[in-house]
């Protein structure tokens, strides 16, 4: 939540948010950020609005990562070399999956046919509304690239 409030107006601008003003768009970007998820839609719009922002926020990592690891690949000795690339390669792989987990997420409320899922059930929703299983899950992918890196 703090991440889209942060991006708000970057998102805004990505997705496209109605509102007349810049602080109108933010509050559309924050508003859908905070939903509670009570509705397909709401749902939805949770997801792919905290996507957008890590997508935004891995934009940003990776264009100062490159800008940080120019340098450091050309000065600097292998030790440290490593450790940079190995800094670099958690501080952009994570946003990507956390960004990639939420538009799964998105993908899975839209175009899931609902005899496969039910949006009332308990297991689908704390599979679609928890936090902890997606930072899981993109340290685990994070951990995975990383190591291919």
């Amino acid at each position: 939540m703090v991440l889209t409030t942060w991006l708000a107006g970057p998102v805004a601008r990505f997705l496209d948010a109605d509102g007349d003003t810049p602080e109108a768009r933010r509050a559309e970007v924050i508003e859908h950020a905070a939903l509670p998820g009570e509705e397909v839609e709401d749902l939805a719009l949770r997801h792919i609005t905290r996507g957008a922002a890590w997508l935004i926020l891995f934009g940003m990592a990776f264009a100062v990562g490159a800008l940080i690891l120019l340098p450091v690949s050309l000065l600097a000795a292998q030790p440290v070399q490593d450790l940079a690339f190995d800094i670099a390669a958690w501080v952009v792989f994570f946003p990507f999956w956390m960004a990639a987990v939420h538009i799964v997420k998105m993908l899975v409320i839209w175009y899931l046919p609902e005899r496969r899922w039910n949006p009332r059930s308990r297991r689908w929703r704390a599979a679609l509304l928890a936090r902890t299983p997606e930072y899981v899950l993109a340290a685990v992918a994070t951990a995975s690239a990383a190591t291919w890196w």
